[in-house]
């Protein structure tokens, strides 16, 4: 985010955390709604055999599985990346801050 004050790029670890929280809850929660249209689909299209579009639900239900598990996988990736990144943002201020907290050595 940027501060609005000095133009500068401020990154919160705590505020890539909470993103991370977000990503992986809709990752958790998208499991069951996609279960179940896939599902709902295969068992319309079986409840309406000799139907004409019993086919074409069964192939929708199929067809949507993979596009909506990437979009469910990619919601647990993104989580993962930014646990990483707010992680890698506190060892850097970390180092940082230890490397000015060293005493400086007297001139010989």
């Amino acid at each position: 985010m940027a501060d609005n004050t000095t133009g500068k790029v401020v990154i919160k670890p705590a505020d890539l955390r909470a993103s991370a929280g977000i990503a992986k809850t809709l990752g958790e929660e998208f499991s069951a709604p996609i279960q179940n249209a896939v599902n709902t689909s295969a068992t319309v299209s079986g409840q309406l055999t000799g139907w004409s579009i019993a086919g074409g639900l069964a192939q929708l239900g199929t067809g949507w599985s993979k596009p909506l598990g990437d979009l469910q996988q990619r919601l647990v990736n993104t989580a993962t990346n930014l646990e990483a990144n707010a992680a890698a943002h506190e060892h850097k201020d970390q180092a940082v801050a230890g490397a000015w907290a060293v005493a400086p050595q007297a001139a010989k």
